[in-house]
């Protein structure tokens, strides 16, 4: 199961590296509108964002809306096998983790089970919230107990949609995904 989990995520990432900047943006901005139409987030909620790299879609439009509605924005930061959460605002200071990713310096970081939402980044997605990530088990980990109220939504583009994803026993269910088209409930 590892080698075909291996090979389509290989695949899915191939997928979204070949979106153009402005197909790019266009998704970023389209993820945005869905959102504020689907997703219940209010004053005051904290949510954890993430910065894209590799052609993940772009929750930035996200985090500026956020700002703007008093949403309390936190990035996660590697702590061993596991993630906490920086709070991130508009002067952060930066530092980089061991992957060279840049993190906010935040000398109180809050665990997931503090957070109301976690829009995560992720490879492939399926219609039943099944999410393939990039393989270092980092937010399957982290939310392995996760509090009952804290939202798990994948943010993905439409073309990382696969029929059905092959699953391992660790991988953690998502409560929804937010595509720039459509926002999918996964709860079960």
């Amino acid at each position: 199961m590892s080698s075909d989990r291996q090979s389509l995520r290989s695949e899915l990432r191939l997928r979204r590296q070949q979106l153009s900047d402005r197909e790019q943006d266009a998704a970023a901005s389209a993820l945005l509108d869905v959102l504020r139409s689907q997703v219940p987030l209010q004053s005051n909620d904290k949510v954890a964002l993430y910065l894209a790299n590799d052609g993940e879609i772009s929750p930035a439009d996200l985090c500026q809306w956020c700002w703007q509605q008093n949403i309390q924005v936190y990035l996660p930061v590697l702590d061993g096998k596991a993630l906490v959460f920086a709070r991130y605002e508009q002067d952060s200071d930066w530092q980089k983790n061991r992957f060279g990713i840049l993190e906010p310096i935040d000398p109180n970081p809050i665990t997931g089970a503090d957070l109301d939402w976690v829009f995560m980044p992720l490879v492939g997605f399926d219609q039943k919230g099944d999410r393939l990530g990039m393989g270092g088990g980092f937010y399957d980990r982290t939310f392995e107990h996760k509090a009952a109220t804290t939202k798990l939504i994948g943010l993905a583009h439409d073309c990382q949609e696969v029929p059905l994803l092959p699953t391992a026993s660790w991988d953690v269910p998502l409560s929804g995904i937010l595509t720039p088209t459509r926002f999918i409930n996964c709860e079960r």
